[in-house]
């Protein structure tokens, strides 16, 4: 019988193939990947890593030879001089030189995350009798499996999301303490953004009723590129948690001031009434959110543009199921949007141990096993095994990665709840 997918197999071939082949014909082209990216896009849309990192292109060797050892990345950033005024000097003498325009290298491990599924023979008899009862036009036939391999996926989206948000939030560094779940292994990256790039909030903690928000930014902002030798029309912007901007930034006075005048210059009828006490019609003590990062994007605004940071994730262990966020509370981000549309890092990747011991060919006999690369930097593994005198099936999703700031030396965390002293 066919399937929706016009895969020509019997419900028993079909099976036989979802796990010993991966669904891969015989020209080697699957519609696994296909299948797998649409239920991703029904189950998780986009993700918080997405917005803000590329996969890198190149895939990191590892060691066989030393399990236990992880791959380490390497990123190159450029370094600016200093760029003064000239100097007097007397015909023919010797000219001062400029200091050295270089690079500086950060390096970090790639760790490896992992999440499967199991069946036994029982479920896949189960299996084969719900295919043999579907027709050609029924489009749910691999639902299971595929749905199965898209939440594999997602778990991995997920992880990458918190790491992410940690890297971003605190310069670098990530863990793995509230996404620990099941798993005994300690994930630790080290920050590699300058110490001089950690800033406070500026007069006053943002909280304050008297903070003006909006004139501290500026002001982190202007002395930040002036340190750094960086033009002051060198586009940047800020990422400020969901949260922050709901309960700090639009309960502001000085943000709703700043605000009401975008509002006011931008009105459709340029004929404004100024009321006594110098206020207009068109003010209101209520602003939106639209209308805040509107203003962040206006000409007449004192800071760059802000991007709403809006991430949390489901961790589940042995006695619980929260959500987490990766965000480092009451920080806030100040980056450069860069050459690469936006985005503030690249996602590194290596080869996987479990993939390159099948590809070895000393996997054991009682073990026939697959592996297929997608999104171009995770492994789905199909596995039959002996349990007892029964078969197991396994499907696993692994991958080697890391989230990655190649933007450091210009990337600024700012700690909203610490005013300088």
């Amino acid at each position: 019988m066919a399937n929706a997918y016009k895969y020509q197999d019997n419900p028993q071939a079909l099976v036989e193939k979802l796990y010993a082949k991966g669904l891969l014909n015989d020209t080697g082209n699957g519609f696994v990947q296909k299948v797998i990216d649409q239920s991703i896009v029904l189950n998780a849309n986009r993700f918080f890593w997405q917005e803000n990192f590329t996969i890198e292109g190149n895939e990191y060797q590892i060691d066989l030879g030393d399990r236990k050892k992880n791959p380490a990345w390497t990123v190159r950033m450029k370094t600016n001089r200093p760029v003064p005024t000239a100097d007097a000097m007397a015909p023919l003498s010797e000219v001062a030189q400029l200091d050295g325009e270089g690079y500086t290298e950060k390096t970090g491990s790639i760790y490896q995350w992992g999440k499967g599924l199991y069946d036994t023979s029982m479920s896949k008899l189960e299996l084969v009798a719900r295919l043999r009862e579907l027709g050609n036009v029924d489009a749910d036939l691999l639902d299971g499996y595929v749905r199965g391999v898209a939440d594999l996926t997602n778990t991995h989206m997920y992880t990458l999301s918190h790491i992410s948000a940690q890297a971003i939030s605190k310069g670098g560094a990530y863990d793995n303490t509230k996404i620990k779940g099941f798993a005994s292994i300690t994930v630790n990256q080290d920050a590699y953004v300058p110490a001089a790039n950690f800033k406070k909030a500026g007069a006053k903690v943002w909280t304050d009723a008297d903070c003006d928000i909006p004139s501290q930014m500026q002001k982190i902002e202007y002395d930040f590129k002036l340190a750094n030798n960086i033009d002051a029309d060198e586009a940047f912007v800020w990422q400020i948690p969901y949260s922050m901007i709901l309960t700090v930034l639009m309960n502001n006075q000085f943000f709703k001031k700043e605000v009401n005048r975008y509002i006011r210059f931008y009105a459709k009828d340029k004929v404004v009434i100024v009321n006594n006490n110098g206020g207009t019609s068109l003010d209101t003590d209520v602003i939106t959110m639209e209308d805040l990062i509107a203003y962040s994007r206006s000409e007449i605004s004192k800071i760059s543009p802000i991007i709403v940071v809006k991430e949390e994730q489901v961790v589940q262990d042995i006695k619980t199921i929260k959500t987490v966020s990766g965000w480092d509370a009451g920080k806030v981000v100040l980056r450069p949007v860069g050459n690469n549309n936006g985005k503030c890092g690249v996602i590194v990747h290596s080869q996987v141990a479990d993939v390159e011991m099948i590809r070895t060919g000393e996997i054991n006999n009682t073990v026939t096993a697959n592996a297929s690369k997608i999104l171009n930097f995770l492994y789905v593994l199909n596995e039959v095994s002996n349990d007892g005198k029964y078969k197991k099936y396994a499907t696993k999703v692994i991958g080697r990665y890391a989230p990655v700031l190649t933007e450091a030396m210009q990337h600024v965390i700012v700690d909203t709840t610490e005013a300088d002293s």
